[in-house]
């Protein structure tokens, strides 16, 4: 017990100095955590997941549910409004092409049925909102383009999930109903938003009252929680709720005034402070530490084949990324965004906590997509990692710039709205 309260002390002393690392050197300090993961895990032995138990799975919930209220904080309604239509384009045919590339590559690549070609196209075809919102902290993007990369990471969350579960659920009952799984999307997309807003304008409310009590520095943050809670106990995205509830408690000045329009009343709303959000920051901060560590435990190393499968993969993903962002991107983003974005594909939690499934549903490649899933999280972490500072340091990407400078919806100002 003693040595496991140590490690912890030193691991958050260990991210302060990789987060200085990350600032001076632009590598990412979640590639280290991830490494140093695997150092600890299956390297040595000396923590596996076994060990952490159920315990490592809620604290990956908290991570996600934190690092996105956190992204959320950031995003200012106004580029959010400017940039949602093609945000949700984006999102959706980023999604479509790694669904479809990844099952092409399993299933005429390396002879995997077509069932199990599919399932992990959908559990591989998003990225991974706590992987993209700590670079975007980090790297020089637009806020506008800041927002659309988030909102793809926690949309295409909900495509995985959905799609993922949707086919399981027909193998299982021997019908495959495509309009199904498309309601059941929409649908928890919409409520999940609704509940989200709903939410944080009810805090809003409430939030001068709650602090006239001692020691609320964190209701906020546990509200949201209850905001998470309600929505997924109502069968919908809690991921999407809490993003929305961050956006509405980033934007509250913005809400207060449309509130105040709408229903005549002027009455003023709470707002969080600035040193709140420091809070959240560190908050995020931790537990970003953490989930990246326990990635890199998680990930086993078995099978060269399972390898290969994985590294192809992403390799395929990493080259059609860039063409699809050629001709996709609007005229919002800079030259300089379309080249984040080209690069900006890394999977996570989402992808993770998804690649058990298909075993537990009695699939029998069910343990190769899981260890096929685990792979491809840490390559595309990897290789995100190696190319956002060579984009942003070196003069590979003057020339993606230039490329992207010729794309059919160019048209936006180098260097407008960076952070």
């Amino acid at each position: 017990m003693e040595s496991l309260i140590l490690a912890t002390g030193l691991i958050y002393f260990t991210g302060h100095l990789l987060t200085h690392f990350f600032e001076r050197s632009k590598i990412p300090d979640v590639l280290m955590l991830i490494l140093f993961g695997i150092i600890i895990g299956p390297l040595t032995g000396i923590m596996t997941v076994d060990r952490i138990g159920v315990a490592g799975h809620l604290f990956t919930q908290f991570a996600l549910i934190i690092i996105l209220f956190q992204g959320g904080l950031d995003i200012e309604i106004g580029n959010l409004v400017r940039s949602a239509r093609q945000s949700v384009i984006m999102s959706v045919s980023f999604f479509a092409v790694s669904a479809g590339t990844v099952w092409m590559i399993m299933r005429f690549g390396f002879d995997y049925s077509p069932m199990a070609s599919a399932v992990t196209g959908f559990i591989c075809g998003g990225t991974s909102s706590a992987v993209v919102i700590p670079l975007l902290r980090m790297i020089r993007a637009s806020k506008k383009a800041g927002a659309m990369l988030v909102i793809e990471s926690a949309l295409t969350d909900v495509l995985c999930i959905v799609f993922t579960i949707g086919v399981l659920q027909s193998i299982s009952s021997g019908e495959f109903k495509i309009g199904r799984i498309v309601y059941t999307l929409l649908s928890s997309l919409i409520a999940a938003s609704a509940v989200g807003l709903a939410g944080g304008i009810f805090w809003l409310k409430v939030i001068n009252w709650v602090r006239r009590f001692k020691n609320t520095q964190f209701a906020t943050c546990f509200f949201m929680f209850v905001t998470y809670g309600v929505a997924e106990l109502s069968g919908f995205s809690g991921a999407i709720a809490a993003l929305a509830f961050g956006i509405v408690m980033g934007n509250a000045s913005v809400v207060s005034h449309k509130l105040s329009r709408i229903y005549n009343d002027a009455r003023p709303v709470g707002v969080i402070s600035e040193a709140e959000k420091d809070l959240y920051e560190e908050l995020a901060f931790l537990v970003k530490i953490f989930f990246f560590l326990y990635l890199g435990i998680s990930i086993p190393f078995e099978s060269s084949s399972i390898i290969a499968v994985a590294i192809s993969i992403v390799v395929a993903l990493f080259a059609l990324r860039p063409a699809c962002t050629f001709w996709m991107a609007g005229r919002q983003m800079t030259p300089h965004d379309k080249s984040i974005t080209a690069v900006m594909l890394p999977k996570g939690l989402a992808a993770a906590v998804l690649a058990g499934l298909p075993a537990q549903y009695g699939m029998i490649e069910g343990p190769d997509i899981q260890s096929i899933t685990y792979h491809v999280v840490l390559d595309s972490i990897v290789l995100t990692s190696i190319l956002i500072p060579l984009i942003e340091r070196t003069g590979i990407g003057s020339r993606l710039d230039s490329l992207f400078s010729h794309s059919p919806n160019a048209g936006a100002e180098a260097g407008e709205d960076t952070k």
